[in-house]
């Protein structure tokens, strides 16, 4: 116990002097800005599978994204970023974009793959639900070209990419197809509705892994609500899953809560319930993530309750 306290008080001292120090570095003139982002993590899990029972506490080291944009015009920027503390890159693009509205990025990048999967990590109000996993092979990155149209309320973008995720060559002569539409259907209410689908060929096999879905978020005042439908099929699995996610911003406090259903196809449901309370004890940039959660599996007769602290800062 002592040993875990000493990591703990390490942890907070070295996310406040992070945020603090961070704080003054945000941009570079107008040609450079600079985000990072320190985070760890805590958690305790007990596993219950036909009468038997175990626990265990786990302690995640501590990562480091940090990222820099360079502005070379109006119309072209280019984005590095990566994960320090393993040496790993994230994003490694060029993005042009055009008053008209379009837009064209090249390289290794975020595709568009759904409201969760497209948040980063420092806007989570919770971790990845389960269906993120399944959106494509390898990954919610990607090494290829995605093009994109805004005009008005209504969004286009689409990606051509090899599939075998980040920092990963192609491993087959073909490409990945990747699109989402977007629209705001209302300018007097804050909500988005979206439609997406994947085609592509995990490794060199034949079989297609397909994937699409339905996106909706609501806000109204601190209220915000967000869900996605998702239909999968491919040779590992084929399946229906589906989130229904609510965030109470109310400033230093934010109640989150989220349930995730599995319908696998023939056979038993899989679903998760997590809920749990984030705090700003300084900022928006420091954030402190409590969360506890009860996992199960109806087909393998099996649950997992647990808790998880997360602590992270960040610009």
């Amino acid at each position: 116990m002592p040993n875990f306290r000493v990591s703990i008080l390490r942890i907070l001292a070295l996310l406040i002097v992070a945020h603090t120090a961070w704080a003054n570095l945000t941009v570079v003139g107008d040609k450079l800005s600079l985000d990072a982002l320190v985070r760890t993590s805590a958690y305790w899990w007990r596993a219950d599978q036909s009468g038997l029972a175990r626990s265990e506490f786990a302690f995640e080291r501590v990562g480091a994204l940090a990222g820099l944009t360079g502005y070379l015009s109006p119309v072209v920027s280019l984005r590095v970023s990566g994960d320090v503390s393993a040496l790993q890159p994230q994003d490694l693009y060029v993005d042009m974009h055009w008053r008209s509205g379009l837009g064209l990025r090249a390289g290794q990048l975020l595709l568009p793959l759904g409201m969760d999967a497209m948040t980063e990590p420092d806007s989570q109000a919770l971790g990845s639900s389960f269906l993120v996993s399944y959106a494509k092979p390898a990954g919610t990155r990607d090494i290829g070209v995605q093009g994109s149209w805004t005009l008005g309320r209504l969004s286009v973008s689409a990606a051509v990419v090899n599939g075998t995720g980040a920092n990963a060559g192609d491993n087959n002569d073909r490409k990945d197809l990747c699109g989402r539409l977007t629209v705001r259907p209302l300018v007097v209410m804050d909500a988005v509705l979206a439609l997406r689908a994947y085609y592509g060929w995990p490794g060199s096999l034949d079989s297609v892994w397909r994937s699409t879905a339905l996106e909706a978020r609501f806000r109204r005042g601190p209220l915000e609500l967000q869900a996605e439908f998702q239909n999968h099929r491919s040779q590992y699995a084929r399946n229906n899953m589906a989130y229904l996610q609510a965030v109470w911003d109310i400033g230093r406090f934010e109640p989150v809560g989220r349930f995730d259903l599995v319908l696998p196809q023939g056979k038993r449901t899989e679903w998760m319930m997590t809920g749990g309370l984030n705090l700003r004890p300084v900022s928006d940039h420091l954030k402190v993530m409590l969360d506890c959660s009860y996992h199960r599996s109806d087909q393998d007769n099996w649950s997992v309750f647990g808790f998880s602290l997360r602590l992270q800062a960040g610009l």
